[in-house]
């Protein structure tokens, strides 16, 4: 099983930890990784200029096309975006005409046969529960948590077929496949707060605060996110905005963490250190 590996832009600085962490899992579970020289994936301009943002996507498809591999998106932004943008080209001849006349100046094609995933989608549909179960040696007791599914893999759900957006359950099924218990919390489906962060900090601050009051209520140890923009809000940001305050900071943990700490990987190799709130009270479940 190979895919092209699209970490996302923010990855690289902002969230060293996800990509290493993805990376060896994945590699634990013999998915093959192949690093191509993929750009944005036009999430950042598709409110502003809808030509570059399809250029964008649509090149990255190209890219992948060109190779023959599906793509593995870490970033349900990044997710999105790519689903949203091969959607429209296959609907719109027009726009998707002048795509592909500019991307031949860069000798690539879009025929629009590149395959997108997400790593969730990948665990519970390419993978199979079943043969993570295999992998996992370590099993976590007494650990709630809760799954929080962001906004950009789940709708449009006739684009991004992801899973139910009204009910998913693939999250909390990889979850539980650690024996930490997935709890169901009022606010797991809302947005995260991230896309308003420094356009009106107060209201992403906001949401962010009844998202942790959220969970708090439904008694979970930590958030477990699986999206660069939410997992940046539910950890830097928060803690960013915590610091000089008396108030205590909610931990939040990438599913590839979790689930490489239930695999029996080091917390070295899954980079858990990076990671702005403190992780180390997830030893004690273990």
């Amino acid at each position: 099983m190979k895919y092209a590996l699209f970490s996302g832009c923010k990855s690289a600085f902002y969230l060293p930890q996800y990509r290493t962490s993805s990376k060896v899992v994945l590699s634990s579970l013999e998915v093959e990784l192949e690093e191509l020289e993929f750009n944005c994936c036009g999430y950042p301009l598709r409110s502003k200029s809808q030509d570059a943002f399809l250029l964008l996507a649509a090149k990255n498809l190209a890219i992948a096309e060109d190779q023959g591999l599906p793509i593995l998106t870490l970033c349900q932004c990044c997710f999105g975006s790519l689903k949203h943008a091969d959607h429209y080209l296959k609907n719109n001849p027009k726009k998707r005409e002048m795509i592909v006349s500019l991307l031949k100046e860069e000798g690539l094609d879009f025929k629009g046969t590149t395959k997108i995933e997400h790593i969730l989608t990948v665990f519970a549909n390419q993978i199979g529960y079943s043969n993570i179960e295999k992998q996992i040696t370590k099993k976590f007791k007494g650990l709630k948590i809760a799954p929080h599914y962001g906004c950009h893999a789940l709708r449009p759900s006739n684009i991004t077929q992801f899973d139910n957006p009204h009910a998913p359950t693939i999250f909390e099924q990889v979850i539980q496949l650690t024996g930490a218990e997935a709890v169901d919390w009022s606010k797991r489906l809302e947005c995260c707060g991230n896309p308003l962060w420094e356009k009106n900090n107060e209201l992403s601050l906001g949401i962010l605060e009844q998202k942790i009051d959220s969970a708090k209520h439904a008694s979970a140890d930590m958030i477990c996110s699986a999206c660069n923009y939410c997992q940046l809000q539910f950890d830097e940001i928060q803690q960013n905005a915590l610091e000089k305050t008396s108030a205590e900071q909610f931990p939040s943990i990438f599913i590839s963490q979790l689930l490489g700490l239930s695999m029996g990987l080091s917390e070295k190799d899954l980079n858990i250190e990076a990671n702005h709130i403190d992780l180390s009270g997830i030893r004690n479940f273990l």
